[in-house]
């Protein structure tokens, strides 16, 4: 069993004192690398609370999608890649809802990891 806090709370706690403590006092030229630094932080917070979960989710659609129940996500998102270069996307093509429809699901789940303020209705 780990210790209490867990990282995604160490994390969040260790960026509140970068924010609240160490950024007002830094020169104006060095508080940008902070900023990003904070952001990773913010990232690596959102990514240990959700776990494998998007990943394991985008995967399980993929495979339904492509019908290839053994695709690994890199090939997974190689054939999908190759059926909306070939036209599968394109307006009228019979899997154009589906393919979208999963785009657009994999696309929310990755910003709701890297920038979820872009999103309506998600936790900041």
């Amino acid at each position: 069993m780990r210790e209490q806090p867990k990282g995604d709370a160490l994390l969040a706690t260790a960026r509140q004192i970068l924010r609240d403590d160490v950024l007002p006092a830094l020169p104006a030229d060095r508080k940008y690398a902070l900023l990003m630094v904070m952001n990773a932080m913010s990232i690596a917070e959102r990514q240990l609370r959700n776990g494998d979960a998007p990943e394991v989710q985008e995967l399980a659609e993929l495979r339904e999608l492509l019908d290839d129940s053994k695709a690994s996500p890199a090939e997974g998102n190689r054939q999908l890649a190759r059926l909306l270069r070939a036209g599968a996307g394109d307006p009228g093509a019979p899997q154009r809802a589906a393919l979208f429809a999963h785009l657009r699901a994999a696309g929310r789940r990755r910003l709701a990891e890297s920038n979820p303020k872009v999103l309506p209705g998600e936790p900041r």
